[in-house]
């Protein structure tokens, strides 16, 4: 059995309570139908997901236990077809994490050091890389006036450049393919640039996709709905960023990332 095999890379939900979407007036909150009465639920994703939450279909809801709230429930699942899809993209970082730091993903194997929430001069400042010193003088006064952007994930290990990641959260699909984004996004393709950017100081960088449903066969940038952030991604890549791609299994028990990556295209 493969080291992989042995690792249980399933997040616990929680209590969740099954109800029905009535209406969603803004980006953040959903009104939701639950045991006879009407509740107000945090919607942690900001996207349209117009396909998840429409009037009459089932949702799943976790009392947030914080009184002071407006919203006294977190919005966890939504129903698609036959499937639960989570809407909470607090849960792809901690997937994320939670494999890199136990090696499960062969992608990211080697890496010995999982730092969160890292910005680029954090980075420069803290890596003894030979690359470092090498870096043309025009070139330490261009990323001194890059934006100060926190990415989520900085992984060092021995023999490695470091590695930034920006972990992206997918649950649109279309036909099978996982989309990102499901709005336009210029926070996201600011990123990706500032990835492009640590390239030419000696780092590498990544993007990973984490869709949070069990129907992603592969996983695309958004064309129609961002083209910038497509155009972007595209010309990260060519320059070298990495891209890699994960589905997640999902019950109203648990959420499972699966350690085989599904395709980028």
């Amino acid at each position: 059995m493969s080291n992989t095999a042995k690792i249980d890379l399933a997040i616990p939900l929680g209590h969740l309570e099954e109800g029905t979407l009535a209406e969603r007036p803004n980006r953040f909150v959903a009104v939701v139908n639950l045991d006879g009465q009407t509740i107000n639920a945090h919607v942690p994703d900001p996207g349209r997901l117009e396909e998840l939450l429409y009037p009459g279909n089932p949702v799943m809801v976790r009392n947030a236990d914080a009184p002071a709230r407006k919203t006294l429930y977190d919005l966890v699942l939504a129903a698609f077809d036959d499937i639960w899809v989570c809407v909470d993209t607090r849960y792809p970082n901690r997937l994320f994490e939670r494999a890199a730091r136990q090696g499960a993903l062969e992608a990211f194997s080697g890496y010995t050091s999982v730092r969160r929430e890292v910005t680029l001069e954090q980075a420069l400042k803290s890596v003894e890389s030979p690359a470092r010193q090498t870096i043309p003088r025009d070139k330490k006064s261009k990323a001194s006036k890059t934006p100060k952007s926190r990415f989520d994930f900085l992984l060092q290990g021995p023999g490695k450049r470091p590695l930034f990641v920006e972990v992206k959260s997918v649950s649109l699909c279309v036909d099978g393919t996982g989309l990102f984004p499901d709005a336009p996004t210029l926070r996201g393709a600011r990123h990706i640039n500032e990835m492009k950017e640590a390239l030419d100081l000696g780092l590498d960088a990544c993007v990973v996709f984490i869709a949070q449903r069990q129907d992603v066969a592969r996983v695309s940038a958004h064309r129609q709905m961002d083209p910038r952030f497509a155009q972007v991604l595209d010309e990260a890549a060519e320059a070298g960023v990495r891209v890699h791609a994960y589905r997640c299994a999902v019950s109203p028990a648990h959420i499972r990332l699966e350690p085989a990556e599904v395709p980028y295209c």
